[in-house]
């Protein structure tokens, strides 16, 4: 059996991902990286390694509901799961609706299999365990998206927090979000280094990944993070809105 501080970070193997399974393990957590590329996942494993912490790989893809219920299946062997982050997602590639016809994996991967993830590992997570979500601002615009069905699915899954805000009572299990926008990661980077001032302006610029992911282990820490969605931008602190209360 391992630790009872365990967590599992879906999607933990790069990106902000990653970075989030540097800063639980920095905290003493096993991290278990669900991910479906097996060659981060294993790099993943030896970088938290070498800082002098402990991870774990498993290879899953979030948008398949089998392998997620194999997932599950799996840590319920491995004993008590203390943190759940649901960092995998994503804009897919390639056409967004109305053309495309499998729209519906977007779905899958960025709402319906955390939903997913969170019934099933709730009796690993019962009295003390804490999920958090990982949304995006995506999720709250009024503006027209080029790809509504990533706008739509990170909204729910705000909305979705807010909803469970009384598992804290009824399981005791917290259940909280951090809504980020443009995060500061290489391919954005990239792309807001190629935009005028003006762009870069109306962008609201990039939210460093480290403050992200520091928010998503003080989320996991609080005992009073039931419901609570946090809104992370640049140049200024988390806040939050629609709290539970």
């Amino acid at each position: 059996m391992m630790t009872s501080r365990m967590a599992v970070v879906t999607g933990g193997a790069a990106g902000l991902g990653m970075i989030i399974t540097r800063s639980l393990s920095r905290r003493g957590f096993h991290v278990v990286i669900a991910d479906r590329d097996r060659e981060a996942g294993e790099v993943a494993v030896g970088q938290v390694g070498e800082a002098g912490g402990r991870a774990s790989h498993v290879t899953i893809d979030m948008s398949e509901e089998q392998q997620v219920r194999q997932l599950a299946e799996r840590l319920g062997r491995l004993g008590r799961l203390s943190v759940l982050v649901n960092s995998a997602g994503g804009i897919l590639p390639g056409p967004q609706y109305p053309d495309i016809q499998n729209w519906h994996r977007s779905l899958d991967l960025n709402l319906r299999m955390p939903m997913l993830a969170i019934q099933l590992m709730l009796p690993l997570l019962r009295d003390g365990g804490a999920v958090v979500n990982v949304s995006s601002a995506a999720g709250l615009d009024s503006r027209p998206y080029g790809s509504p069905e990533y706008g739509v699915a990170k909204a729910g899954l705000i909305r979705f927090t807010t909803a469970v805000a009384d598992f804290a009572e009824r399981y005791g299990v917290r259940v909280s979000c951090v809504v980020p926008d443009w995060i500061g990661l290489p391919r954005a980077i990239a792309a807001y280094e190629q935009m005028d001032p003006n762009e870069r302006a109306r962008s609201g610029g990039l939210v460093d990944p480290e403050v992200v992911a520091d928010t998503v282990v003080e989320l996991a820490s609080d005992p009073h993070s039931a419901g609570r969605v946090l809104v992370i931008r640049a140049g200024r602190p988390p806040y939050p809105i629609a709290p539970a209360t």
